[in-house]
């Protein structure tokens, strides 16, 4: 194996790190999902009689930073290192775990973005069932064509 120099390794994180910057959609707000979360798959199951009562929630709670039609647009300026997700991004989404999608919800963006928190301990005081269905609620953004 050939040896790497300091100035080669100081190339290779400088380049991770313009590659992070340039492409902050990819980032996720946080990185530290237990991996016993970060494996667990949705328990629920987001019935059409409920859809409209997750699109108010989302519409109050989440569109200022994920737009209405949850491209990651909405009328706030994004406040951190990771700007809001594109919900409607297939591939962002087939990327993310419904585990990972739970704990952000359930613990915000913690240092890196300006997400709040939603679980039982936070001001929202959503129960994990409630996440869970927000889970499934926000992965139907990704099945819906893009506009």
């Amino acid at each position: 194996m050939p040896k790497v120099s300091a100035a080669q390794r100081i190339s290779i994180v400088a380049l991770s790190l313009l590659a992070a910057a340039c492409a902050p959609d990819l980032a996720l707000a946080r990185d530290d999902v237990p991996d016993e979360i970060r494996k667990q798959a949705n328990p629920v199951e987001l019935e059409e009689s409920e859809v409209r009562y997750y699109t108010r929630q989302f519409k109050s709670k989440c569109s200022r930073c994920h737009g209405l039609d949850g491209t990651g647009k909405g009328e706030t300026e994004p406040d951190g290192l990771v700007r809001p997700a594109n919900l409607t991004d297939v591939a962002y989404m087939a990327a993310r775990t419904d585990g990972q999608l739970f704990y952000q919800i359930l613990m915000g963006g913690g240092d890196r973005c300006a997400m709040p928190a939603f679980g039982p301990e936070s001001d929202h005081a959503w129960t994990e069932e409630k996440i869970w269905h927000m889970v499934a609620f926000v992965r139907r953004f990704a099945e819906r064509p893009s506009p």
